[in-house]
């Protein structure tokens, strides 16, 4: 009795203005979403991705790297060197002419690296990391301001913030050295105007002009971070014809909508806008599906792999909110953290599939039924990018980011309804806690581990080998160089590296014959020799023949590569 009470004051006071309750609260949760957003930063190793962001950044580009030539590791690393005499435009210059990506998130980390770096350093993962994660971390005050403009509902936005601050997904993109953290900022933002000029449509006011001009300049920064905004974009389009069919369908508005062009205007204004926004960047997008820095993510057709990215889809979305250790670990754990995490979705979706239709039911929530049309549009056109157009979008965890904080907004409000009936105000804390157990799942590299463990390979070789040694890899396209810088990288930072034997490094490009002339590279090298063979691909007795003997008891399994040592003689 005294709880239904105090949840009845609760909302009537939501009705009101921010407290300075709210206010400290909102402060606790971005304190704890950025103290697990840089807990362990600079402690996993970079990937292939993070070294071409702060690559780019620098200005320095990759095409510099000889092939089929040996390489000192200062060489291999001097696209990661801080150079002062570089500039925003030359980075901008460089990443047109060997990226595929817009240049904003590398301006801004260009100038974040200088102003925490000295010229002619080496980068700091800790550094080219902490812009993404401040960038995270501020996604949690701004999600509490859409959830607010929609609900206006205290419980409501408090949970929304405290599902972004732990959420496992929102952390591991924030701790990557890449532009997802920012290009979720603008989404919050951009939807925030959408919802802003609903309401205004809704209640028969006109949007103003600034707004109208903010929601432009939003969406025009949107696209100049990452072009799977525009995929934002779309499903924002979708919502607002979606409202407009819904007002059109209302009898009480038919007579209202012969004069309602006046209150549609600013949007459409916006929309073209928009539109010319995004033409800006055409003649770059449209070279981008040819790419080969895109041929990974195609589509596979045959029968037993092309109902795969329905449950990847599906595991993506449950690691929005709850995750525990299931890599890095032993066996048993693993099953018994998958036996958790299925035995609260068992408890849990139920009731929220249940409160979620009594929220869309309700006439008077328009809000849910926006961010559900949002969030089912966009399983319809990640299917469609799929199954029609050939890209395989499931295949990373990191290309989903674009419907994420609908997701979190849409199950804060379940929460919220959840919370008012005291029986389920269990459910509520389960899965608040299950996000703080997987956001230090996350944190202590549990879960979205890198592909490539180049601190555990490169520790592995300073083990092993003893005499001078060559790290050779084959070359196709720039995410082989940059495997190989991360391994460099992983090594030199390495403070128990001992640099009297950092190996020298070699990018092969095979010949028509599909062997990479090593012979050609090692009749100069003094022996004995080590030879690292990582993702090295030959004929099956090509280095036998050159006298390089394979040494299978020293290989290093789980690290990502396809790593054999051989002992090359004269």
């Amino acid at each position: 009795m005294r709880t239904d009470k105090l949840n009845r004051n609760y909302n009537l006071e939501s009705r009101n203005l921010l407290t300075r309750l709210d206010l400290f609260l909102l402060l606790s949760w971005l304190v704890v979403g950025m103290m697990l957003r840089f807990a362990n930063l600079a402690d996993k190793p970079a990937s292939s991705i993070e070294i071409a962001t702060l690559g780019f950044s620098l200005g320095h580009g990759f095409s510099q790297i000889p092939l089929n030539q040996l390489i000192a590791a200062s060489t291999l690393l001097s696209p990661l060197q801080v150079d002062f005499t570089i500039n925003a435009a030359d980075v901008i210059d460089r990443l047109l002419a060997e990226s595929t990506h817009p240049p904003l998130y590398f301006c801004l980390t260009h100038w974040w690296i200088k102003l925490f770096s000295d010229n002619g350093e080496l980068v700091s993962l800790q550094v080219g990391r902490s812009l993404s994660a401040i960038l995270g971390g501020l996604a949690i005050p701004a999600i509490f301001g859409l959830s607010w403009l929609a609900f206006r509902d205290r419980l409501t936005a408090h949970l929304t913030a405290i599902l972004m601050a732990v959420s496992p997904y929102g952390i591991y993109l924030a701790q990557e050295a890449r532009h997802y953290t920012l290009s979720i900022l603008w989404i919050i933002a951009s939807i925030s105007c959408a919802i802003v000029a609903i309401e205004h449509i809704h209640n028969r006011r006109k949007l103003s002009w600034w707004i109208c001009s903010i929601w432009i300049l939003i969406n025009g920064l949107g696209m100049a971070t990452h072009y799977f905004f525009s995929l934002a974009l779309a499903l924002e389009g979708f919502v607002i014809v979606g409202f407009w069919f819904w007002q059109r369908s209302q009898k009480e508005n038919q007579l209202r909508n012969q004069s309602s062009f006046n209150y549609w205007l600013p949007i459409i204004i916006a929309g073209l806008g928009t539109l010319a926004g995004c033409l800006v960047w055409l003649p770059v997008v449209s070279g981008i599906s040819g790419n080969e820095l895109t041929d990974w993510i195609a589509t596979s057709y045959d029968l037993d792999e092309i109902w795969q990215p329905i449950p990847r889809m599906l595991a993506w979305l449950i690691t929005m909110v709850v995750l525990l250790p299931i890599e890095g670990t032993t066996l048993g754990i693993k099953i018994a953290s998958a036996l958790i995490v299925l035995i609260c979705l068992i408890l849990t979706v139920p009731k929220l599939i249940k409160n979620g239709k009594l929220l869309l039911d309700n006439p008077k929530n328009l809000a849910m039924k926006l961010f559900m049309g949002y969030y089912l549009g966009a399983v319809i056109l990640y299917l469609l990018l799929i199954y029609g157009y050939g890209k395989d979008v499931s295949l990373a965890a990191r290309y989903h980011f674009a419907y994420f904080p609908i997701f979190l907004v849409i199950l804060a409000a379940i929460l919220a309804r959840l919370w008012e009936q005291v029986e389920n105000q269990k459910i509520v804390i389960i899965i608040l806690v299950m996000g703080l157990l997987g956001s230090l799942t996350v944190v202590n590299n549990l879960g979205f581990q890198k592909s490539r463990s180049s601190n555990s390979l490169a520790e592995h070789i300073q083990t092993v080998t003893t005499i001078p040694s060559i790290v050779a890899t084959t070359y196709e396209t720039h995410s082989q160089l940059r495997e190989l810088i991360a391994l460099a990288l992983a090594w030199e930072t390495n403070p128990q590296s001992d640099r009297s034997i950092t190996p020298q490094f070699l990018l092969v490009k095979r010949d028509r014959d599909h062997n990479p002339n090593l012979d050609k590279i090692l009749s100069s090298q003094p022996k004995p020799l080590d030879l690292w063979a990582i993702n090295l691909r030959t004929d099956k007795d090509y280095l036998s023949q050159i006298n390089c003997i394979d040494d299978r008891n020293l290989r290093l399994d789980n690290s990502g590569y396809q790593n054999r040592l051989y002992h090359c003689t004269n």
